[in-house]
């Protein structure tokens, strides 16, 4: 199956978002010049094939932005941009109709990348006012599509990606600070964004067609980089002093892929009715959150007998981790939530066919937080050469754990530290779990014939040693970790 790079694809969309972003000052001249500086923060070289002031206007001609590293590059071009003095201390900035961009990429153990791209804006309008040191504009965008035809692998072998996106009725806000850092504030909303994507691998013939679309897309953010710095250079970036603080939402969206391969073809759709997400990256740490609702999907395969489908209700995830080497220990989190898990009654037929098991939403939750010491940043270079990451985990808190499942509960929760004194970390703490409908499970398993009779008095046998009843088909288990290693369960010494 053909594949989208996702250096590319960063690539433009961190263009067209310094794009969008670049032009605040109070006067022609004084945006060209912020617009420069923009880019050059980003890691951009801005070359212009020649500035002509026509009356209230500068025009700009031939512009193209280029961005160089080790294994990769990318080159913008723009037309012609023209600044309009407006006479009332504001500058209205516009564009070419069409913009287009090169992307290539040779990294190790990669096939390389080639990717072009065209970029097509119709109406759009960005009002500057402000100061130089405060520039504020103001950005409506009636529309924007935007073309990306990428080629991965060397000739006679590559496999060809075409996407195509339409952004609708973008209106919002920047706020763009100069002093002792580039500090952009920004939000932004669009009514709608449709995308499609096709694609085919000349060694298995498949071939794969997508579409979808996204509605009542917004994002709000904070980007603080300081004065000199490389961005590409993460590590030093971030103790330089660079923070990312970035939230978006998103309202009712679908998909549809359909692929034809030598096993037949495959469809495959998808819908949601909302989420989020939220990402922050400092020196202090590396956040990541998201959320969904109401997520269905349905697929029909020649290898299936019959249509599939599934549905949840929730999804939430959300993790913290340290990346400095602060030499101190720093908290971090991980937490992954599916909750009001459903599949058809056709898949529960493949393996339950006389209903024995409760078709119940199912639900799994992982909850974890703690401490931890990282002993190398972990965006260095030399980190990079490490066969492990350079972290010591000192706690952990079990602050939540489910799974939900055919009529079943277990629950847990507790806390350990860990002694990192000797060759492998060693807890001291206490973890308490509970189970509900574990026995009825166990019968109704061997009564849907999935598990045998004797299988299930081997479990029924262990429950009786590490569980307490504590009602009807409910139990309790503590699991203590003692200094030295010793491991009860319930007062009973297992290690």
């Amino acid at each position: 199956m053909a594949r989208v790079n996702t250096a590319g694809i960063g690539a433009v969309c961190v263009t067209l978002l310094s794009t969008t972003a670049a032009f605040a000052d109070v006067t022609p001249e004084q945006v060209w010049d912020a617009w420069q500086k923009g880019y050059e923060a980003y890691g951009y070289e801005v070359l212009a094939g020649s500035t002509d002031r026509q009356g209230d206007t500068l025009n700009v001609s031939d512009v193209k932005l280029v961005n160089e590293m080790d294994d990769s590059s990318f080159t913008m071009t723009i037309p012609k941009i023209m600044l309009r003095d407006r006479g009332d201390g504001t500058v209205e900035a516009t564009m070419a109709e069409k913009m287009t961009g090169e992307a290539t990429a040779d990294l190790p153990e990669e096939d390389p990348m080639q990717m072009d791209m065209v970029m097509t804006q119709t109406g759009t309008s960005v009002v500057v006012s402000g100061s130089p040191k405060d520039m504020i504009y103001d950005i409506t965008s009636p529309n924007m599509t935007i073309e990306m035809d990428q080629k991965i692998g060397t000739d006679g072998e590559t496999v060809p990606v075409k996407v195509w996106a339409s952004i609708k009725d973008t209106t919002g806000r920047y706020e763009m600070k100069q002093g002792d850092s580039h500090d952009v504030a920004s939000q932004i909303k669009s009514a709608l964004v449709k995308f499609t994507a096709s694609g085919a691998d000349p060694e298995s013939s498949g071939t794969f067609n997508m579409t979808g679309q996204i509605a009542d897309v917004a994002y709000s953010g904070n980007f603080i980089l300081p004065n000199g710095v490389a961005m590409e250079k993460l590590d030093q970036a971030l103790n330089a002093g660079m923070n990312l603080d970035f939230k978006a939402s998103y309202g009712a969206g679908s998909y549809e892929i359909t692929a034809d391969s030598k096993d037949g073809p495959v469809q495959m759709k998808s819908s949601s009715q909302s989420g989020s997400f939220d990402v922050k990256m400092a020196k202090d740490g590396m956040h990541y959150a998201g959320t969904g609702t109401k997520a269905t999907l349905e697929m029909t395969s020649q290898k299936l007998p019959f249509p599939v489908s599934a549905a949840m209700d929730e999804l939430d995830a959300d993790f913290t981790i340290p990346v400095s080497a602060l030499g101190d220990t720093q908290p971090y989190k991980a937490k992954i939530a599916l909750k009001g898990l459903t599949l058809s009654d056709n898949v529960w037929s493949l393996f339950d066919p006389q209903s024995k098991l409760p078709r119940d939403p199912a639900s799994l939750v992982i909850d974890l937080s703690g401490n931890a010491t990282v002993t190398s940043d972990l965006f260095s270079p030399e980190t990079a050469n490490m066969s492990v990451p350079p972290m010591k985990v000192d706690s952990a808190n079990v602050d939540a754990l489910q799974l939900t499942v055919a009529g079943a509960d277990l629950r847990g929760n507790g806390a350990v530290e860990f002694d990192n004194a000797g060759p492998t970390p060693k807890p001291i703490g206490t973890l308490d779990f509970t189970l509900k409908g574990a026995n009825a499970l166990m019968d109704n398993l061997v009564a849907a014939g999935l598990v045998p009779q004797d299988q299930i008095m081997f479990g029924r046998m262990m429950l009786g040693l590490y569980a307490k009843p504590t009602g009807d088909d409910e139990m309790q288990s503590q699991v203590e970790f003692k200094d030295g290693g010793e491991i009860l369960v319930n007062g009973q010494r297992v290690q």
